[in-house]
């Protein structure tokens, strides 16, 4: 399959002045200006008329089985589809297990990941849940990061966070080690991507084994670091040791200050919005809400849309150049978690693209060079989907 996408605005995500991008199977052919398709190929050919082509996004925390649990049984929040993620622009995705490592299973997650990637976008997985030590496939991490290839690291691992299994300074960082000679071994990222709650200690864990140990701090990625103003505070203050962060989009319910589009507005005005800062939706996973007493008082279901919203908010209220937010959910993510030809418009990478409408909404999405949404209306679906 040949397909010529011309006269666009080019975000790769840097901005280029090129207007025409050529798709082969799979991979983007070439990019440049005035490009034709050869006489003697039958390929489709399709005017942008100066719409804009960027990277497929990266959501690299998703609840793709399905998350939840906190309230009981009936609380699991159901199995992700697959036009709930193309819809939003996501053509990559990194599933995680939760809270609930009872009824929910890593060979569930790993089975999940495979559906999707079946059905037509690229998936990764990370071993582990809230608890520590964590379930693996294979009997260790170092295992299951050599040997299976969807498991880029371990994730996601609770502390600050009465949910979490309170683990050890000692067990986190044999955890950490244990990450890294696996992703060393296996030539993958192998992060500890780590839960934060709102708990007293925030990131002091972390900072502990950074201290008393060889371990880099790049091994891990911190998530849910906007969950309040001293974790946030205490996120920057990561990001500027040489730290990764990444930051909660669709938390709707924190203060405004507290929300992606606000946070990411901050760090670009500090020029401190580098190539470490990622943005998650923490899609499909429950969205619990304590009293002060730590009782549940109220139970929702987190959405993957929220990904772009927020950072089309950054954008077109908070001043965020394009290339710039679209970074974080790009090639940042690429790079922190060394996903191979994903994450940029270059010539030899997968050919995962999104085309926005003038008004910067989802108008159509390419995965691996396959048409899954074009005029904002679904073109594949998953398997048991029900059309509408």
């Amino acid at each position: 399959m040949w397909l010529l996408l011309k006269n666009a605005k080019l975000f790769c995500p840097e901005f280029t002045d090129h207007s025409d991008l050529l798709v082969v199977g799979t991979s983007i052919a070439a990019i440049g200006n005035d490009l034709s398709l050869p006489d003697f190929i039958e390929g489709e050919e399709i005017d942008l008329q100066g719409k804009t082509i960027v990277p497929g996004f990266i959501d690299a925390h998703v609840h793709i089985c399905g998350g939840g649990g906190e309230a009981g049984p009936a609380s699991r929040t159901p199995e992700l589809q697959l036009s709930q993620l193309t819809r939003a622009g996501t053509t990559t995705v990194v599933g995680c297990l939760g809270t609930d490592s009872v009824s929910r299973s890593m060979a569930e997650l790993l089975v999940k990941a495979n559906a999707l990637q079946e059905e037509g976008i690229s998936t990764y997985i990370y071993s582990g849940a809230y608890r520590v030590p964590i379930e693996t496939l294979l009997p260790t991490l170092e295992q299951d990061l050599v040997l299976i290839s969807k498991v880029i690291g371990a994730g996601e691992i609770a502390i600050s966070d009465h949910r979490s299994a309170q683990p050890q300074i000692k067990d986190l960082e044999q955890l950490a080690a244990e990450a890294r000679v696996g992703g060393m071994l296996g030539g993958k990222a192998g992060v500890v991507h780590v839960h934060l709650g709102d708990g007293k200690r925030g990131l002091e864990p972390i900072w502990t084994i950074l201290e008393q140990s060889d371990i880099p701090i790049t091994q891990f990625v911190p998530t849910h670091i906007n969950r309040t103003h001293t974790l946030l505070d205490q996120g920057i203050q990561f990001l500027l040791s040489g730290g990764h962060i990444d930051l909660t989009a669709g938390c709707d319910d924190f203060p405004v200050e507290l929300q992606v589009p606000s946070v990411l507005k901050r760090l670009n005005q500090r020029q401190i919005l580098n190539d470490r800062v990622t943005v998650t939706s923490d899609g499909n996973g429950s969205m619990p809400e304590y009293n002060e007493a730590g009782v549940l008082i109220g139970m929702g279901v987190g959405s993957v849309e929220v990904l772009w919203r927020d950072i089309r908010k950054a954008v077109i209220q908070g001043g965020v150049p394009l290339e710039v937010a679209l970074r974080t959910i790009t090639s940042n993510v690429s790079n922190v978690l060394r996903l191979k030809n994903k994450g940029m418009i270059r010539v030899g990478y997968d050919a995962d693209l999104v085309v926005l409408d003038d008004d910067l909404q989802v108008d159509d999405v390419w995965a691996m060079g396959k048409c899954m949404v074009r005029n904002k209306q679904t073109q594949i679906w998953g398997t048991y989907e029900a059309r509408n």
